[in-house]
């Protein structure tokens, strides 16, 4: 018993871990969204640039390692949830699909945890700017394909799936159950469910915008319209509106928070 209980406490981390390295690369990214609305940066709110940023520093080397290994930590959690479902999904198709969903959420850490990889080892040539340059390039060579034009779409509506998801995990509360609520009073409830509405919707609308536009570049067959974080928030400024930029971007960072909350408070077993 002992063994195991040891070994369950172990399992236990890997989120709460993975939640604080998810808090800090989205708080970089919002606050440098509003920083280059400002015009004191140059571009750049996007997850990959902030790695490439990072790399250029001592200290950011040092906050690569505990984002990429805060990112595999997470993953591996997310893996377990799936397979073992903590939660008590089950097997009913809400269940099976509430589970698949688990399972897709981890494409974006992965494709973090590569950035970081690729940064360390001196291999990333993601500007810093935000330009979507890699990814375009990456497109673009799968729609060489015969079946890449098919390939980007689906993709594309991954993400745009992710993102509905991500809107309705915000506004239904589904975080609750991976929270140790008994522990939180009353304000502390109140301000969790604000940040967790207010990221959770920002969250949401980036990942639309960028599926969207995936599921154009494929439909189309031209890899230019493909656009990451940063170039997201450009199109919410520039088609939008200035107002709905900052508020994204400030529900970006509402994101970040909500996830060093949720690290602080995981409950990793309904049971």
């Amino acid at each position: 018993m002992p063994d195991r209980e040891k070994k369950k406490h172990w399992i236990a981390l890997l989120p709460i871990y993975g939640c604080f390295s998810t808090g800090i690369i989205y708080v970089a990214v919002g606050v440098i969204a509003i920083l280059s609305f400002l015009k004191i940066k140059h571009g750049g709110a996007g997850e990959s640039s902030l790695l490439a940023f990072l790399n250029d520093f001592v200290l950011g080397k040092i906050l690569i390692w505990v984002i990429l290994l805060g990112t595999i930590s997470y993953i591996a959690w997310r893996i377990y949830e799936t397979i073992k479902d903590p939660y008590g999904y089950g097997t009913s198709p809400k269940g099976i699909a509430t589970r698949t969903g688990i399972a897709l959420s981890t494409v974006a850490d992965m494709l973090i945890a590569y950035t970081a990889i690729m940064s360390l080892l001196g291999k990333s040539h993601i500007p810093e700017n935000g330009q979507p340059e890699e990814q375009r390039r990456l497109v673009h060579l799968i729609l060489q394909k015969s079946w890449g034009d098919w390939a980007i779409i689906c993709t594309g509506a991954v993400v745009a799936v992710t993102a509905v998801v991500q809107l309705l995990y915000g506004i239904t509360n589904g975080y609750k159950e991976r929270i140790n609520i008994g522990r939180l009073r009353a304000v502390e409830k109140q301000l969790i469910r604000a940040l967790a509405w207010l990221g959770y919707t920002a969250r949401g609308i980036i990942l639309g915008i960028i599926g969207f536009f995936l599921l154009k570049a494929g439909i189309l067959e031209n890899a230019q319209y493909v656009v990451n974080t940063d170039k997201a928030f450009d199109f919410i400024g520039d088609h939008i509106g200035h107002l709905y930029f900052i508020l994204v971007a400030a529900g970006t960072i509402c994101y970040g928070l909500f996830m060093f909350a949720l690290g602080a408070y995981y409950d990793p077993d309904k049971g």
